[in-house]
């Protein structure tokens, strides 16, 4: 019995020496940190096109493709997770008049973008969604959040594809112009 009694009582005194050397690390003195977390904006960059040539052979409808010179990219820094989307209207497509004094035209709905993949940037909400879009002269949804919003970085590289009628008039040597207006919103 004198054994366990001992044990017993190094046991407690070892509880005690530890109790007292933890304590002090134990205590610790609190301070408050502050800071403002301020939201910025929500941006659009973009890049050039340049869609390949095509000649006509009177047979068969063209395709003058394209791709994005650059990633574009969407920066969502408002910090509200609001929805957003981003937009794409365009003008007829026009050849300016030339020596035969008539400006030629091709719809605006022979052009497609596709936005391709959209890659979420390191500590980005989850990428958006995206659909190939047959343009028209009316504002689309190219990029769209949804409901939920997206805050971060997002980057893709669209493609293009122009379908020349087989009946299109050639450009009177000026080339077939359109303006297709990005709104981010």
């Amino acid at each position: 019995m004198r054994s366990s009694t001992k044990i017993l009582s190094i046991l407690a005194s070892t509880g005690i020496i530890l109790a007292a050397t933890v304590a002090p690390a134990m205590a610790a003195d609190t301070k408050d940190v502050s800071g403002t977390v301020t939201g910025t904006s929500l941006g659009f960059t973009t890049s050039a096109a340049t869609l390949t040539n095509v000649t006509l052979d009177g047979k068969t409808v063209g395709s003058a493709n394209g791709t994005a010179s650059a990633a574009w990219t969407v920066t969502d820094a408002r910090g509200t997770g609001a929805q957003w989307a981003l937009t794409a209207s365009a003008t007829d497509f026009t050849s300016a008049a030339g020596t035969d004094e008539t400006a030629r035209t091709i719809a605006a709905t022979n052009l497609v973008i596709t936005p391709g993949t959209i890659a979420a940037g390191t500590g980005s909400d989850a990428a958006p969604t995206a659909t190939a879009l047959t343009m028209t002269n009316a504002a689309q949804t190219l990029v769209t959040t949804g409901t939920t919003g997206a805050m971060g970085n997002y980057s893709f590289t669209p493609t293009f594809e122009l379908s020349i009628p087989v009946n299109a008039f050639a450009s009177n040597a000026l080339p077939y112009v359109s303006v297709v207006t990005y709104t981010i919103g």
